[in-house]
């Protein structure tokens, strides 16, 4: 008894087992005692993708691994190689012969675990020899392919083709098709069919994409297969037009965005609107207020369904943007979309004279002043005066008093560099008694005019 439970008390050796398939695709096919590869063209290279797989639970090193005949090669790592434990190892069986005849090899795979033997055949045949007309472009590979370049989604583009029999024997095609989404044999034969020695046959193969995207397919005529390639892209569409609510731009607004096609859309897509602010003065390179009001950014997504006429923005109908507080053009450039003409619109916001959003008077001992917020979108502001009255609406002598603040304007806005948004106080000092000063007209002038304020002092 207590021999049986040593045994039983030894650990479980690790093994290693090693097996050999041949790949379709993303499929794996177990590979018996002999493995067919059909026919191949004279000429051709045929390239069948194998799979070393480690099913054990151990390493397994590789240490032969070999096709021996004529005409058959093996793409493989240097030997010795390791697999680890449910690791795999691809490699590529490539064949290729230049008489008619029936080749053989003997497909050796030698390992720590185990060994495996198959025999590999492969039948050279006359291919039927394709030539490609220079409306499409052909390549030799391998594989051997035919470019039919890009088309636009929805139409046709046909390539066409002389198929010639290169041997001394009539020759019988019995597979001739395209493979592939998008593409087909448009005329032709109908297969099967004969073609005598050293004649020729012509046909056509199209590629009707429907939707954007890159294609791949397969002309395949017996022993000889082409790779068929083609990219499809939508058809542009007409010029987007940027459209904005009523009335004048000017400075200080709110503004609505809109963005439509003149006719419906074709096919769905998405891209972004972005603008972006040009100022009329050198004296700062932007004003950043004029963005989005929604994100507070100069860029949003846009959208468009097939059949719709209204981009979303933003997944919204329209969009508001801010025209900052400085004169000079804002611009609106749409980018992803692939359209027939440049969409971008640019929008001229005018110099104006200073607007003032507050203006008031009040008095405090010994000091009369007068205060003022708003913009001046042209940052040239300044030249002031101010011209006192007494309770009856009679000028206070010496009458207007002038002041000139433009070099303080000037090194405000260029320090702040956030837009002409300001806020002035301007002091005047009293000696004796200011009971009889009752209001001041205030005029802020810029290079485009002034605007006078009639101010009574609190």
């Amino acid at each position: 008894m207590r021999s049986a439970l040593a045994l039983l008390a030894l650990p479980l050796l690790a093994r290693a087992q090693i097996a050999l398939l041949q790949m379709n695709g993303s499929t794996e096919v177990p590979i018996g005692s002999a493995l067919n590869l059909g026919k191949v063209a004279a000429g051709d290279t045929l390239s069948v993708r194998l799979r070393v797989r480690n099913t054990g639970s151990a390493k397994a090193d590789i240490t032969r691994f070999s096709a021996d005949g004529a005409g058959f090669t093996l793409d493989r790592p240097s030997l010795p190689f390791t697999v680890a434990p449910g690791s795999v190892q691809d490699v590529l069986l490539n064949f290729r012969g230049l008489t008619l005849a029936t080749y053989s090899a003997n497909l050796q795979l030698v390992s720590s675990a185990n060994s495996i033997s198959t025999i590999v055949i492969a039948s050279v045949v006359t291919g039927a020899e394709v030539t490609v007309f220079p409306v499409c472009r052909g390549s030799d590979g391998p594989p051997p392919t035919i470019d039919f370049g890009r088309v636009q989604a929805g139409q046709r583009h046909l390539c066409n083709f002389n198929l010639r029999n290169p041997g001394t024997q009539e020759m019988t095609v019995s597979t001739f098709q395209a493979t592939g989404s998008g593409f087909q044999i448009f005329s032709g034969p109908q297969p099967p069919f004969k073609l005598a020695a050293g004649s020729t046959a012509s046909f056509m193969v199209s590629f009707a994409p429907e939707a954007a995207g890159v294609y791949t397919g397969a002309l395949i005529i017996d022993a000889r297969s082409y790779v068929l390639t083609g990219v499809a892209f939508d058809a542009p569409f007409p010029k987007p037009l940027i459209e904005f609510d009523s009335g004048a731009f000017q400075s200080a607004q709110q503004r609505h965005l809109t963005i439509r096609l003149p006719t419906a859309a074709t096919s769905s897509a998405s891209g972004s609107v972005s603008l972006a602010f040009l100022p009329d003065t050198k004296l700062v390179p932007d004003d950043p207020a004029v963005v989005f009001l929604a994100t507070g950014t100069r860029s949003l997504p846009i959208s468009i369904s097939q059949g719709s006429t209204q981009f979303t923005i933003s997944g919204q109908a329209s969009a508001m943007f801010q025209t900052g507080t400085s004169s000079g053009k804002i611009r609106f450039m749409l980018s992803g979309i692939l359209s027939d003409g440049d969409p971008t619109t640019t929008v001229t916001i005018p110099a104006s004279s200073m607007a003032l959003d507050t203006a008031t008077a009040t008095k405090r001992a010994g000091n009369l002043d007068i205060q003022a917020t708003g913009y001046d979108n042209t940052y040239s502001a300044g030249s002031m005066s101010f011209t006192f009255f007494d309770g009856s609406g009679k000028t206070i002598p010496p009458g207007a008093i002038q002041a000139d603040f433009t070099q303080d304007f000037r090194a405000f806005f260029t320090r702040t560099q956030s837009g002409s948004a300001f806020q002035v106080r301007v002091s005047f000092p009293v000696a004796g008694d200011a009971s009889g000063i009752a209001g001041v007209d205030a005029r802020f002038t810029n290079a485009v005019g002034g605007n006078t304020q009639h101010l009574v002092f609190q």
